[in-house]
């Protein structure tokens, strides 16, 4: 048995089946969260390439699938990855089940993140970037609206990935062969120029962040959570893998000095924009430009130390945190819609007193994204924002800045969800699958903060393991 067919072709053909019975929602996300588990749990237990003893049957999974001449090749150092990413694509399917329309995200959601552990296993790894491109069309049809109007922020997503492909792809056709003898690469500025452009387009940074924002405006914020979290997560450990498969480029003062540059850029750009948001999704869109600039500077100052593989395993700390905080948010910006059908702050005035649970939901998940004291993410921005200082203290003032924003521009969401409005009823709307899973999540989000030790070693663990083997 090959372990790649468990963890790619078999939730490909689950994510077929699940799309037969998405019209019976319930059932679906029932399906979808306890097959994901499963397969997380599969990724803990089962170790690759040693024998497996069960009862009286004993077995073996083999490494290595074979594919139109392409190698998918999964090991040990893997397993976190597949882990993680299962285990937190399982939490949103739970979310599902308290939606009250049908929703494509379990099919879609499981065939997205089976196509990322694919690119993340693939050899020769650049042919891992055709894999992504497959995973952001799937992420296109979630981002669609039911009447089939494709918005320009969807657009401008679109063009971009679709400009990354080749420009990554010929940079790691060219890479291939300069891997015996880096020292004498006649063609370094294109490869370099084709990669820092490529790498800007995949993920979302200066210039081509404007999209997140615009696509958080108008579709689903559950879905948009979904996707921002599970597409950035592999984008970044997927490129962090892929600049360290060449020593010389990982430890390039270009490649530091783009993802340095970068990181400083969006956390000012995401802190700035959420702080003068008229809209709760455009608020969202600029907490994920913040977040996605906070990567940026993990990577950079990881890449830049000598142990690389201690610092970067921070990315692997952010996950957990991350993606609960998303997940609640884009669960209580459904409820809002299906309240109001819009989520423009003037319109949202009171709409916080018929959700107790939710508004405290998003006000925890607000404080977790900015990192503030006695939260689950505080450790990670702490260990981040010290870094810099060490080295660099205007990006670690830059960072702040970007966490204070955000944190702005929640606090004014806030003030409006919870003002009196007498014009309107009384009571509460939320119905008990939803407050029951608000409730999980906040907890969660709770025991994270008070005892971060308890979550975030072993997720240290798992991101040293990961790095380490990449």
């Amino acid at each position: 048995m090959n372990a790649p067919i468990i963890w790619i072709v078999l939730p490909l053909g689950l994510s077929g089946g699940l799309f037969l019975i998405s019209r019976w929602r319930r059932v679906a996300g029932v399906m979808g969260s306890v097959f994901a588990l499963l397969l997380a749990a599969a990724a803990w237990l089962l170790p690759v390439g040693n024998p497996i003893q069960l009862g009286i049957v004993s077995f073996e999974l083999q490494p290595g699938w074979i594919v139109f001449g392409r190698r998918f090749f999964l090991e040990n150092s893997d397993r976190p990855f597949v882990i993680l990413l299962y285990l937190t694509i399982a939490f949103w399917f739970m979310g599902t089940l308290s939606l009250r329309c049908r929703s494509l995200l379990i099919p879609l959601g499981m065939a997205i993140s089976a196509i990322l552990i694919a690119a993340l296993l693939v050899q020769p790894f650049y042919y891992g970037f055709i894999l992504l491109f497959f995973a952001t069309i799937l992420s296109v049809f979630l981002f669609v609206s039911e009447q089939g109007e494709v918005h320009l922020g969807i657009k401008r997503y679109w063009i971009f990935q679709s400009l990354a492909m080749p420009l990554l792809l010929l940079a790691g056709w060219l890479l291939s062969g300069t891997e015996a003898n880096p020292g004498e690469i006649a063609n370094a500025s294109l490869i370099y120029v084709l990669l820092l452009l490529g790498l800007a387009l995949l993920l979302s940074s200066f210039p081509f962040q404007s999209w997140l924002p615009a696509v958080a405006q108008v579709v689903s914020p559950y879905a948009f959570s979904f996707v921002v979290f599970v597409i950035f997560l592999s984008y970044s450990l997927f490129t962090v893998a892929f600049l360290r498969q060449f020593t010389w480029l990982s430890s390039s003062s270009w490649i530091l000095l783009f993802f340095s540059f970068q990181g400083f850029l969006l956390t000012i750009l995401g802190g700035m924009g959420a702080i003068y948001h008229r809209h709760l999704g455009r608020w969202m869109g600029y907490a994920q430009i913040k977040e996605t600039g906070l990567s940026f500077l993990s990577i950079g100052l990881g890449l830049a130390l000598p142990d690389q593989s201690s610092f970067l395993a921070i990315l692997f700390l952010q996950i957990l945190p991350r993606s609960i905080a998303l997940a609640l948010w884009g669960l209580v910006g459904n409820l809002y819609l299906e309240h109001g059908e819009s989520l423009q702050i003037q319109d949202l005035v009171g709409v916080g007193r018929h959700y107790p649970i939710a508004t405290a939901a998003f006000f925890l998940s607000v404080l977790t994204l900015v990192g503030f004291p006695l939260t689950a993410a505080f450790p990670i921005h702490l260990l981040i924002w010290q870094g810099w200082f060490q080295n660099f203290p205007p990006v670690a003032f830059a960072a702040i800045f970007g966490s204070v924003g955000v944190l702005i521009g929640g606090l004014r969401a806030m003030a409006v969800l919870v003002r009196s409005d007498h014009t309107m009823e009384q009571g509460s709307l939320e119905s008990r699958s939803q407050a029951i899973l608000l409730t999980i999540g906040s907890v969660l989000l709770l025991l994270m903060g008070i005892f971060p030790s308890w979550f975030l070693s072993v997720l240290y663990n798992l991101g040293i393991t990961f790095f380490k083997g990449s």
